[in-house]
């Protein structure tokens, strides 16, 4: 029962309340980029390299008015860390030294919402 509970508190801080099954599984599986590389306005690209060792770096497009974080959580839903960004595209490069080995939800959030959220494997 606790498995459930914490996969569904995972969801809600990850996904948001509004945020369909389909149009997360679409963005997930096919990340729609525009053309100099960076993810459409209000994602994250998926971690570079993942599985990661050591460092995994993300590129995030933000919308200029905004700031934000990208946040890491673990399988339970704790925040484990977290880097503010500006508005606009940038790039953030993540220590993952002192994870353990396991499955992390990166989230880009901006004014206390999640705006999207791709998965970390650590080996």
């Amino acid at each position: 029962m606790k498995t459930i509970y914490y996969i569904l508190i995972l969801s809600f801080l990850c996904f948001g309340l509004n945020a369909g099954a389909k149009t997360y599984l679409h963005h997930y599986n096919n990340p729609i980029f525009i053309s100099d590389g960076f993810p459409e306005e209000g994602k994250i690209s998926a971690p570079v390299p993942n599985p990661v060792n050591d460092y995994a770096e993300i590129f995030y497009n933000l919308p200029q008015n905004q700031n934000g974080e990208i946040a890491i959580y673990d399988f339970t839903g704790t925040k484990i860390k977290s880097t503010a960004i500006k508005g606009g595209q940038g790039q953030v490069k993540i220590s993952a030294y002192e994870l353990k080995e396991g499955v992390y939800f990166v989230c880009l959030i901006s004014e206390g919402k999640n705006l999207d959220s791709k998965k970390l494997i650590k080996k």
